[in-house]
Parts: C-alpha cells; sequence; structure tokens
C-alpha cells in the first residue's frame, strides 16, 4: 500500500491524461503493482476525517491505512511521519507488516522520542533518508539499526528536465535565478546580486515565507523579479539563466534539492548554500569551504553511485548567510563563462547517471521487496536465530494457539491474511505492495 498526502485521481486515474512529467508514486505503484491509499480515502472514512481534525493529516493518513492493513502485503510512504505512527500502531497491536519510509527530515529533535523512547524502529523495516548527515544520526545517536537505514539520493524526471525541450526568453537582461519556498534566505541572494549588473528572478509564490518572513512587504529593488512559473515556464527560466542559486538557510538536512538538480539537469552551474545537511548532491573544485564552519564539498552521492566520467565539479559552494562570498562566487560565473558553461555539462552527466526518478524508484522498489521476503521468511514468528522475540516456543505457537505473529494455527492470519502473505481472497501476492 502506497501512502500518498494529497488527491492523486487526476493522475493515476484510468481516464486521467498522460503526465507530462513523470511523478514519482505514479511510476512506484507501477513497479510493485501498489494499491495507493490518499487524502481521497480519509475523506471517504469518518474516522479519517476526525482523526485529520484532531491531529492532521499524517496521522489521518496513516490510521486510515493500519485500518486496511488486511490487503496490505507492506506499507511505503513519502515521509517517516506516517512511518512512525504506523510503527507504534503495529508495535501496540503486535502486527508484522513491512514499513518502508523516506526519510525527509527524520533526526528532527521533535521526533527523538519516537526513535528512543517508544522505539517504533522496531517495527520500520527500512527508513531511507535523503542526505547522509540524517542517516548518520539515525544510526550513531538515535538507536537505529545499521541495517534498517539507507541513504536515498532523489530523483527527478531528466527527459522532461533539459535544455533542449526549453524556450529561451531573448527579451531579458542576463539574470540569476532561484526557485523554492521554504528553508530559503531570500535576503542574503538579494544583496549579493547588488551591483553585479545582471538580473535576479526568483521563483516562487511567495519567497518570503517561513524564515524568510523578515523581509514580507518589503519593496524589491529593481533588478529582482519574483514570479510564480509553471513547470514548463520554470524550465524555460532555468535554460536562460547564467547561474542558479540554492541560498538555503542552516539545516541539517539537503534543503533545496529539487531546485538544484532540476538545474544541473539543465544543465547549469548550480551555487549552494553549505548547510551542514547539503554535502551530498553538489562537488566543488575545493576539497573544503573556504570561509565560514570547516566543511567538506566533495559530493558524497555522485562518489557513491556514479561512475568516473560523473566525478568532478558540478557547482560551486558558499557558507550560509554570506552575501559577500556568494557575490564572489557569482561574479566568477558572470566573468567566466566558459568554465561555467562546463560545470554546467558535468552536472548533467551526475543527474543522468545518479540522480534520475527511475532510480529513486527502484532502490524504494528494491528496500520493499527485502522487506516482504524478510517477512515472509519469518512467518513462524521466530527470530532468524531459532529463538522466538517474546521467548514462546520456537514454532512462534503462543499457549492460546496463536503464532507470535498473530497467526492462527491454521495458517491464517488474525487479520484475514494467509501466512503465505496472501489475503484470503486470493488478491495479494507476497512480492506486490499493496
Amino acid at each position: 500500500m502506497l501512502i500518498v498526502r494529497g488527491h492523486t485521481a487526476g493522475v493515476v486515474s484510468d481516464d486521467a491524461p498522460a503526465a507530462e512529467r513523470a511523478v514519482d508514486y505514479v511510476l512506484l505503484r507501477d513497479e510493485l503493482g501498489a494499491r495507493i491509499l490518499d487524502l481521497d480515502d480519509v475523506e471517504a472514512s469518518r474516522l479519517g476525517r476526525l482523526v485529520r481534525k484532531v491531529a492532521g493529516t499524517y496521522a489521518a493518513l496513516s490510521v486510515t491505512a493500519f485500518r486496511q492493513r488486511a490487503t496490505a502485503t507492506a506499507f511505503v510512504s513519502n515521509s517517516e511521519n506516517e512511518a512512525i505512527i504506523l510503527g507504534l500502531l503495529l508495535k501496540v497491536t503486535r502486527g508484522r507488516i513491512p514499513v518502508v519510509a523516506v526519510g525527509q527530515y527524520p533526526a528532527k529533535r521533535q521526533k527523538w522520542a519516537a526513535w528512543r523512547i517508544a522505539r517504533v524502529q522496531s517495527h520500520i523495516h527500512r527508513l531511507m533518508p535523503l542526505g547522509t548527515v540524517q542517516a548518520e544520526r539515525l544510526v550513531q545517536g538515535l538507536g537505529f539499526p545499521a541495517e534498517k537505514v539507507e541513504v536515498l539520493p532523489y530523483g527527478i524526471d531528466t527527459d522532461y528536465w533539459r535544455a533542449d525541450r526549453a524556450t529561451v526568453r531573448t527579451d531579458l537582461r542576463p539574470y540569476v535565478m532561484a526557485a523554492g519556498l521554504q528553508h530559503r534566505d531570500y535576503e542574503t541572494l538579494v544583496r549579493a546580486t547588488e551591483g553585479l549588473g545582471v538580473d535576479l528572478l526568483i521563483a516562487a509564490a511567495s519567497p518570503w515565507s517561513k524564515s524568510g518572513n523578515r523581509m514580507g512587504g518589503r519593496p524589491q529593488p529593481e533588478w529582482v523579479r519574483v514570479e510564480s512559473p509553471s513547470l514548463a515556464e520554470l524550465r524555460d527560466a532555468y535554460a536562460g539563466a547564467l547561474a542558479v542559486v540554492a541560498p538555503v538557510v542552516e539545516t541539517d538536512f539537503p534543503a533545496g534539492t529539487t531546485s538544484i538538480l532540476e538545474a544541473m539537469a539543465m544543465g547549469k552551474p548550480v551555487v549552494v548554500a553549505r548547510s551542514e545537511g547539503a554535502g551530498d548532491y553538489v562537488s566543488d573544485r575545493r576539497r573544503l569551504t573556504r570561509r565560514g564552519p570547516m566543511r567538506a564539498t566533495s559530493a558524497s552521492y555522485a562518489a557513491r553511485f556514479g561512475s568516473p566520467a560523473a566525478q568532478g565539479q558540478t557547482g560551486l559552494y558558499f557558507p550560509v548567510g554570506d552575501a559577500d562570498e556568494l557575490r564572489n562566487v557569482l561574479r566568477w560565473v558572470i566573468d567566466h563563462p566558459e568554465d561555467a558553461a562546463a560545470i554546467g555539462a558535468r552536472g548533467r552527466v551526475v543527474v543522468e547517471e545518479v540522480y534520475r526518478v527511475q532510480d529513486y524508484v527502484g532502490r524504494i522498489a528494491a528496500a520493499v521487496r527485502s522487506g516482504i521476503a524478510q517477512d515472509s521468511t519469518a512467518q513462524d514468528g521466530t527470530a532468524q536465530d531459532g529463538t522466538a522475540q517474546d521467548g514462546t516456543a520456537q514454532d512462534g505457537t503462543a499457549q492460546d494457539g496463536t503464532a507470535q505473529d498473530g497467526t492462527a494455527q491454521d495458517g491464517t492470519a488474525q487479520d484475514g491474511t494467509a501466512q503465505d502473505g496472501t489475503a484470503q481472497d486470493g488478491a495479494d501476492t507476497p512480492h506486490a505492495a499493496r
């Protein structure tokens, strides 16, 4: 069962128009033969609507999915938030269904209690953080077994984000640009572009939201344009930019990744604020940042997943909040167009090798299949060493005749699922995450 925060009927229904851009959850559904549970399911349930009103969307989706666990061979979610709630529900009810989740910000302080106190990771098969810093903190500080954590490079549609599909406007002054809404420091970017002789395009509906609210309502300088483009217009904007900047605030997770990868796919040099969590996707020519906290500037994902052709500089870093250094970097890009173009071209190579949405989906699917296979081999309710987790007999049968995993002696799970992972109506197979 694939849990999606949103309404997907317009994308996944049989009569939906073909999407121009690949959608990750659609690809994952097709790869796994999965069933999608989304906000339509929540709204169709009286309990789901109540939970959403009281506890929010994550809880509502998780409870709605859990209530349909009899038809699920695995739960797959796009964030750790649903996984935490599902893990807790499965732990309390002693359920055994593999949970696989993408880790957006799993080591956030507000989630420590789930890992350290409730220890819901016991009922999560795989958590896949998008950044190595988050993965390290889960294992080294929050009690996650290393085998349950797998870093996951994000992926985009490299067929959609490509320069030869864009139209470059010729009526604009030279410009640099930034895209995105959350965790951005556009105030620093505006200061850095003053006096550069180029315009600044910020592609966001409200670029001053969240941490950027300090500049909300202020008139912008004449060289700054703030727009809310469509996807096609954003692609055109990338294509015409001299460089694309990701001026993120200090974070320990990889903020700004989507716009960074889209710009790299468009063959543009990217300029990135080197926050603690931003070191996985872009490689600078320097091994360490020159100013601010000393941080590595070599992209770990290209080194780990890419070929020799994918190694080398794909962008430039600057310290978080340092307008002077950002101005210096942008000046270098403007003054060295051939070198900047070479950096952008290498970025396209790296994205094609490491950051395709198909590879992103494939890694998630592999984790799901691993969980289903592991669950299948553990159907007798015993641990791998032959000892039941609660100390019951090695055959996994409790004194009341019920197997440790909730399976009755006749082989039928209490939730209506047979021991082989097949629902009693025969609709499931162990190889499909419903």
